[in-house]
């Protein structure tokens, strides 16, 4: 019998194809990553949380099926605790362990016997000076920024009497103070409290809440304010008052 052969280049092309369907049948139970039974967290509950930094007290709690009976909490391999209820949960505090990076993990065993590994997580462990650097260093630039904005804001503002007139609206909106009714711009370290700004007005230094007021109202309130200045500098000086001076000169007089 005749048998028929294909062409060389057809015949490697066959074969890579060949390889192409298999890896595609076999890459997806290759790469993926099944979720473990046992499901292992941690959460802060008074202390402090930077990142993987961590210091005071912290509670690990496990996760697992339903006929879960027991849980072992491990350190760097090593058993620190275990609970035999749900929830399964330890609570522990970083200063009764070395300084350092460390890794949880936890094991779980069934009522059937069976024994779960839960995931793995690792925490660098700060000592309470430690913490706190860590602490100042995180606040103190914060700080810095909120007052030096603070303050590069109000100086902006205070430059002048044109430029204090011209800076009534501005990305958070103009409004007008309720103490002195002159307009200000509202500032970017003014605290959202949901129905206005509390903020600081340059003109009074006073604060209180304030709302965005529309552009048209913040130029007729501009316009009257330059009104008011206009006439404050035009009017004569106001006439002593006749009674206060009679009542000076009474006091200025002596006997001999």
């Amino acid at each position: 019998m005749k048998t028929y052969t294909f062409p060389p280049i057809i015949s490697r092309k066959l074969s890579l194809l060949g390889l192409l369907l298999i890896f595609l049948a076999v890459a997806p139970l290759a790469f993926a990553q099944e979720e473990p039974a046992l499901r292992l967290s941690m959460r802060r509950d008074f202390g402090t949380g930077i990142g993987s930094n961590i210091q005071g007290t912290f509670s690990l709690r496990a996760e697992g099926p339903d006929d879960l009976e027991r849980v072992e909490f491990l350190l760097d391999g090593e058993v620190i605790g275990q609970a035999t209820a749900a929830p399964f949960r330890y609570q522990f505090h970083t200063e009764s362990f070395p300084p350092g990076t460390h890794t949880f993990s936890a094991i779980g065993y069934t009522a059937v016997g069976q024994t779960l590994t839960s995931n793995s997580f690792s925490s660098n462990f700060l000592t309470r000076s430690q913490s706190n650097r860590a602490i100042f260093w995180l606040i103190v630039p914060l700080l810095i920024l909120a007052f030096g904005g603070r303050w590069l804001t109000n100086r902006i503002a205070g430059r002048g009497g044109r430029a204090e007139e011209a800076a009534v609206d501005g990305l958070f909106g103009g409004t007008i103070c309720p103490k002195c009714k002159r307009p200000f711009a509202r500032h970017w370290w003014g605290v959202n409290i949901g129905v206005g700004k509390y903020d600081r007005c340059p003109h009074c230094g006073k604060w209180s809440v304030v709302q965005r007021v529309h552009p048209d109202i913040l130029a007729a309130s501009v316009q009257a304010m330059k009104q008011a200045d206009a006439q404050s500098e035009t009017a004569p000086p106001p006439a002593p008052d006749e009674e206060a001076l009679h009542r000076r000169l009474d006091n200025s007089r002596f006997d001999n």
